[in-house]
């Protein structure tokens, strides 16, 4: 009997962000990281945590943007909306942008209907508890799948223009990705050392 076919395709992060002002605070987030090796796992997370947050503060309201990483084969796909509720799913070069995006559309709207405009008032990072996240993490792992069955239900969203930019496109006049990240609090000090090395040797181990 014939193996099915592998999965190609990687769906590593969602995350649903306040980012009604400049700074974005997390919400909630689903994540699946079994393609790193446990040990890389917890530095894996605080830079995804620090992208996520970049790019939420740095998109304009109202915006799609798709978003690639430095030296690393994995996109952002960003949905900041007007109201600055932000959905954020970090995936694979070969994951279908279309159906990322109508993921975190659908992520947002979810969370909406569960939380209404309370969400506004946040003024830190918290965890929201909103269980079906973790369930469109399962359902969008494969896009071909999702994508057959966005197609049957005729739901394809309104997305017409998506944003093409790199993470150095987002950045402030001035700002620099390394200066970011060593004052992120979101890159624990370990990190950061790594990251400092592995630039200085120009190892590509490395997420920027």
């Amino acid at each position: 009997m014939a193996q099915p076919k592998a999965n190609s395709h990687k769906l590593i992060w969602i995350q649903v962000m306040a980012a009604n002002d400049k700074k974005a605070h997390s919400l909630c987030t689903s994540e699946d990281l079994s393609s790193f090796g446990y040990f890389q796992r917890g530095q894996v997370r605080q830079h995804l945590v620090f992208a996520s947050r970049t790019s939420a503060e740095r998109c304009q309201k109202g915006s799609r943007v798709t978003i690639s990483l430095k030296e690393v084969p994995y996109v952002l796909h960003v949905y900041r909306r007007v109201d600055g509720l932000t959905g954020v799913a970090i995936t694979d070069q070969a994951y279908s942008e279309r159906v990322a995006q109508t993921l975190v559309t659908k992520l947002t709207s979810g969370f909406e209907q569960k939380y209404g405009n309370s969400w506004k008032k946040v003024q830190k990072d918290e965890v929201m508890n909103y269980p079906p996240i973790s369930d469109l993490l399962k359902e969008y792992a494969n896009p071909n799948q999702a994508d057959k069955m966005l197609a049957v239900q005729q739901n394809l969203d309104q997305i017409k223009e998506i944003m093409h930019k790199n993470i150095e496109d987002i950045l402030e006049r001035g700002e620099t990705l390394d200066n970011l990240l060593q004052k992120s609090d979101d890159i624990g000090e370990v990190s950061k050392m790594f990251h400092s090395k592995a630039k200085k040797n120009n190892q590509c181990c490395q997420l920027y």
